[in-house]
């Protein structure tokens, strides 16, 4: 037997505590993203500021993949970590760009190069595993941008799923949620437009 929850039930699922999660994860993306780029400038003297204008997603992605350089054995301080990590983001994000090429100069003369390769194959690994969720979901969008804006939702996978699997009325939860990503104010893309996606990955999940 299948069990509908009501409109107020599900936003009692979804509480004020999830939502502060959620708000908490997206600001944590865009802090990770400034923090890179602070750290590069302050200790390479290169400005990355363009990473800022995909500041979530950027953190969606590489967060995972500093995760991975602190435990390996790369013995890597900070300053050098952050480097790598900007290398790998600028890789994946804009890879024809100039300031890519001034990275892999400056990574090269900290002898950090195979460190760099390895991490970028990790996030090669991790992008493509996300871009293949996003078609199998059937999210249809008009460039490799536009896909991989929607990054900052791999930290959330979770939390969507938990949700989904509440009963409630797929397109009335992505909304919800939705919602509470946008109300964090670093997520660059509408609540519409989000909403849309949502439903389409609360849909597959379901």
């Amino acid at each position: 037997m299948e069990f509908l929850i009501t409109e107020a039930q599900l936003k009692t699922i979804l509480s004020e505590e999830e939502r502060s999660r959620m708000d908490g994860y997206m600001k944590q993306l865009n802090s990770f993203t400034k923090q890179i780029v602070n750290r590069v400038l302050k200790s390479y003297g290169l400005n990355l500021r363009m990473l800022l204008t995909w500041g979530t997603s950027v953190g969606g992605m590489v967060l995972p993949l500093d995760q991975y350089l602190r435990s390996g054995n790369f013995e890597l301080s900070e300053s050098q970590r952050m480097l790598v990590l900007a290398g790998i983001a600028f890789t994946l994000f804009f890879e024809t760009k100039r300031p890519l090429q001034r990275l892999l100069k400056v990574i090269k003369d900290e002898g950090l190069m195979d460190v760099y390769e390895t991490g970028v194959n990790k996030g090669k690994e991790l992008k493509d595993a996300f871009l293949n969720f996003m078609s199998s979901v059937n999210v249809s969008t008009g460039s490799f941008m536009d896909t991989v804006s929607y990054s900052f939702l791999i930290p959330i996978i979770t939390d969507i799923q938990t949700a989904a699997m509440s009963g409630g009325d797929p397109k009335e939860t992505a909304m919800i949620i939705a919602q509470r990503l946008a109300a964090s104010g670093v997520v660059i893309i509408g609540s519409q437009v989000l909403s849309r996606t949502l439903k389409k990955i609360i849909d597959r999940i379901k």
